[in-house]
């Protein structure tokens, strides 16, 4: 009777363990693919990413709202704009961007490439589904994502965002609004 408990509660122990290192594996694969976000009071991500998005549009129609850097390697400023809805812009040293899922499975009907301020801009855009502009400047990439969008507002604004936005990462330089 003493022997059958012994191997039932190492039959047990062992279950446990089992059922706790499947967990800790589980848990881990999930932490990996989720997305790390930071919100910052200013664009300057020097100290966690090694640079700054120093000069960016503010208007009466683009209001920034706020600031996140993603993955320790991806700014992002949220934008409210008026009437219109909500934009982001995504910034990143050349190569490091990330990119949302959502935006990366769609067939996008029009794509066309346009010149703005002398700088390459790719449009991607579904009628009245998600659209997104990107361009890169001076070792940077820079990514403007619209959620179905109104009344061709991408086109609308993508203008002030391609001039206006910049970023360094010369530890120090002044954060402007443009």
């Amino acid at each position: 009777m003493m022997e059958q408990a012994f191997w039932l509660i190492l039959f047990l122990a062992v279950v446990g363990i089992a059922a706790l290192i499947a967990a800790a594996m589980m848990w881990q694969k999930e932490s990996i693919q989720r997305s790390y976000q930071e919100e910052y009071s200013a664009p300057d991500f020097t100290e966690s990413a090694g640079f700054a998005v120093t000069m960016y549009p503010s208007t009466d129609i683009l209001i920034p709202g706020r600031f996140w850097l993603i993955n320790r390697k991806t700014a992002e400023i949220e934008y409210n704009v008026i009437p219109a809805g909500d934009v982001r812009l995504r910034v990143a040293q050349t190569g490091q961007l990330d990119v949302p899922d959502t935006y990366l499975a769609y067939q996008y009907e029009n794509v066309a490439t346009v010149l703005i301020d002398g700088t390459e801009v790719t449009l991607s855009q579904n009628p009245g589904r998600n659209a997104m502009a990107s361009w890169t400047r001076n070792e940077f990439d820079y990514l403007l994502l619209c959620e179905e969008p109104q009344m061709n507002l991408l086109g609308g604004v993508i203008q002030d965002f391609v001039t206006q936005t910049t970023a360094s990462t010369v530890s120090g330089q002044r954060v402007t609004q443009e």
